[in-house]
């Protein structure tokens, strides 16, 4: 049944970025043409390229701000709206609700900025001779991987684990003041705000008297480390705090919505 929720997601998901993701990709290739081609003697060319630009930008601001309000509206009107009627009544349990919401928004999100990159890249006036430097050099990567490679390589892996996480935790919050919110008879919205600043207000609280206090367990983790050594332990322990906080979100959405849930 979890499959089936993450399938009805997924296949929502698709649809609402079927054009924008495509548009972006599609804009840039535009913009590769029109600014890399500019003419800086055209008034028509310095034109056109900085129109292409604007919207380019636009389009760009757009798809993150629609991811947003998609993981947010999946998450409300599934979960807490109109259709949780039906959501509720399926054999599953409220963790396997949040955690396919979860999942599709940190998912979306990811997809976006791996759009944003690739649209990047693809303005960027890339030569032929600039290409095939970089697959030689691909090429004399994979042909002498040793320990600093792998080290690099588990770095980078390292960065995309912990924005991932991090995309988790913030949904996390979301999904934790919107069911506070939700607790309440009337003005539901306005107190699910209420309830996001409350939530910041109060971990911002724990986390200044927390950390202080867990010196004594992170520092002789740090203590003497350099390069990559701190580097890859900085991660993890960045890692672990994401961690944390999203179980905790996590735990109080669930339970709200198995204890306290208000459909009314």
């Amino acid at each position: 049944m979890f499959g089936k929720l993450l399938k009805y997601d997924f296949r929502s998901m698709f649809k609402q970025f079927a054009f924008i993701w495509p548009a972006a990709l599609a804009l840039a290739l535009v913009n590769h043409f029109t600014v890399n081609g500019l003419d800086s003697t055209s008034t028509v060319g310095e034109t056109t390229a900085g129109v292409s630009m604007l919207v380019y930008v636009a389009i760009l601001m757009a798809m993150f701000i629609v991811a947003l309000v998609f993981a947010i509206q999946r998450f409300y009107k599934g979960l807490l709206g109109d259709e949780g009627y039906l959501m509720h009544t399926l054999p599953v349990e409220p963790w396997q609700l949040i955690g396919a919401k979860l999942l599709c928004a940190v998912v979306t999100t990811f997809l976006s900025v791996v759009v944003a990159i690739l649209s990047v890249l693809v303005i960027v006036p890339w030569s032929l001779e600039d290409l095939q430097v970089l697959f030689k050099g691909f090429q004399y990567l994979f042909g002498h991987w040793d320990l600093e490679v792998t080290r690099a390589f588990l770095g980078l892996l390292e960065l995309l684990l912990l924005m991932l996480v991090s995309f988790a935790t913030g949904f996390l919050q979301l999904y934790l003041a919107m069911s506070v919110g939700h607790l309440f008879n009337k003005n539901r919205v306005a107190m699910s705000v209420v309830a996001f600043i409350a939530i910041n207000a109060v971990m911002s609280t724990l986390l200044s008297t927390v950390v202080p206090g867990l010196d004594p367990i992170i520092w002789p983790l740090l203590n003497g480390q350099s390069g990559q050594s701190l580097y890859h332990r900085s991660m993890w322990l960045a890692i672990a705090g994401e961690l944390v906080l999203s179980a905790i979100y996590f735990a109080g959405t669930e339970f709200i919505l198995r204890k306290k849930l208000n459909l009314e």
